[in-house]
């Protein structure tokens, strides 16, 4: 007899809302608690200038949920944040979330899940999904002297909108060369105002045009067949700009010829080759997430924006000095340094049977079954977990195989009334797959953000076939069982 399960989901992102939609369709019991007043996730934590989507936009829509009236090939931020709202509106998914509501720990007892909030009180669950996201914790480098500078200082997903960013007599500093530094640096060196760009490390940038949607273009989108044709001419160009996408996974040509383009790209658009030389990354293409920009190369060649190369030595209160030891005077310093991209739910606390927490089953390294699972944790999963494609598929393609995957194991478990985890030898055989397959991979040539300091790489190094074809079958002889609560 089928038990009536209770999912308690934490974060209300894209990855929650996708699996809420899913959950609300099977007429399951679910909760997503979101610790924010807003759904959306990282569109409603960044709101930075010139913050927009790099991949696609229609790429980037649920599958479910089509959208015709997009401004621009790569959506604006403030686009994408609107589009999840409405989403969560319009699915009836908004009585379904606890805003303002931050789970703090979870525990297996007695056959199911007790949640702990920040405020004390607690719920219970038969299933646990932390859809918390990958890029949620921001990270800030230790510099001396950061707390006597007098001026504004914020990370960039803390944005301060208290800002005119019309006022063209702010000298901004931004730290940082990943996907948000680059967008920054666009979005406030075409404002007029004085940008200083600190570079550490040059990295890898792709050029990508990012035109408005014309009035022809939003009409075709509104039409299903016109829709498809155009979505697999745009699949095409990708193709023809971005290569295949086993370059990054097998040394050949293929890598080679990738990297002749880049350099050409980077000759277009420097035609100084002292100022080219400083921009040219020294580390092999692919080791790295490639940032995306329609502008950036121009943008930082104006007098007004100025790009400083190497290292900082200190903070002071009137701004910062660089490794040179020359003085840059600010008044608002954006550490755009990215994440903690292995935190995943950090700092909740998960402690499954006997007592055991995720904190001691990661100790030895981050790790999972296929992304969704760890050994010993009965019935709690993630979305977007270690060794998801991050690096290579879109967020909906990577959430429509996990999903589909983890709604036919809630069934199980609906069935069984067992609560399931993955085993050990099948999360270490995964495991050893991806270690086998990264010698070769562009990932496995220098430090990145997939790298830890101990365990494999967090990466996927296989193709979006590969990624499909592992969720394609439920097999319960890769789950340990566990006994559950009694149902209602």
């Amino acid at each position: 007899m089928k038990q009536p399960l209770q999912v308690a989901v934490v974060g209300a992102g894209m990855s929650g809302l996708f699996l809420g939609y899913h959950l609300k369709r099977a007429g399951l019991r679910f909760t997503i608690y979101e610790k924010r007043s807003a759904v959306g996730g990282t569109w409603d934590a960044n709101t930075y200038p010139g913050l927009h989507v790099d991949v696609l936009t229609r790429n980037y829509e649920f599958p479910f949920a089509r959208r015709h009236h997009w401004s621009k090939r790569y959506a604006p931020g403030d686009e994408v944040r609107r589009y999840l709202a409405d989403f969560a509106e319009t699915q009836g998914l908004l009585p379904h979330i606890r805003f303002d509501t931050e789970i703090t720990s979870a525990g297996w007892e007695n056959g199911s899940w007790t949640i702990t909030l920040a405020d004390g009180s607690t719920s219970t669950a038969d299933i646990v999904v932390a859809a918390t996201g990958f890029l949620r914790v921001p990270k800030v480098p230790t510099v001396p002297g950061a707390d006597s500078f007098t001026g504004k200082q914020f990370h960039s997903s803390r944005w301060d909108h208290s800002i005119d960013l019309a006022d063209t007599s702010i000298r901004y500093g931004v730290v940082g060369t990943g996907s948000s530094g680059v967008q920054i640096v666009s979005a406030l060196g075409k404002t007029g105002a004085e940008v200083t760009h600190f570079i550490r490390t040059p990295q890898w940038m792709q050029v990508k045009p990012n035109p408005e949607y014309t009035l022809a273009e939003k009409l075709i989108l509104r039409i299903p067949p016109l829709a498809t044709r155009y979505d697999k001419r745009m699949a095409e160009l990708r193709a023809r700009t971005d290569g295949n996408e086993t370059w990054r996974l097998v040394p050949g040509p293929d890598r080679e010829e990738m990297k002749r383009r880049f350099l050409k790209m980077l000759e277009d658009e420097i035609p100084d080759p002292e100022l080219r030389a400083k921009f040219t990354p020294t580390e092999p293409l692919g080791v790295k997430r490639i940032a995306k920009t329609p502008d950036y190369y121009r943008v930082v060649q104006r007098d007004n924006v100025h790009p400083v190369f190497g290292g900082i030595r200190r903070v002071g209160p009137s701004g910062i000095v660089d490794d040179a030891g020359t003085p840059h005077e600010l008044d608002v310093i954006v550490w755009a340094t990215g994440f903690d991209a292995h935190a995943y739910l950090r700092p909740m606390d998960v402690t499954g049977p006997d007592g055991l927490t995720l904190d001691d089953a990661w100790r030895d390294g981050v790790t999972a079954f296929r992304a969704i699972g760890v050994p010993h944790f009965p019935n709690f999963f993630l979305l977007c977990g270690p060794f998801a494609p991050v690096n290579s598929l879109t967020i909906p393609t990577t959430l429509a195989h996990e999903v589909g995957y983890l709604m036919r194991l809630f069934e199980a478990i609906a069935d069984t009334g067992r609560g399931y985890a993955p085993t050990e030898a099948a999360t270490k055989a995964f495991v050893d797959e991806v270690r086998e397959a990264l010698p070769g991979t562009t990932y496995a040539e220098g430090d990145n953000w997939y790298s830890q300091e101990v365990g494999v790489p967090i990466i996927w190094p296989f193709t979006r076939a590969r990624h499909e074809e592992q969720y394609a079958e439920l097999s319960l002889h890769d789950f340990d069982e566990y006994p559950m609560a009694t149902g209602e």
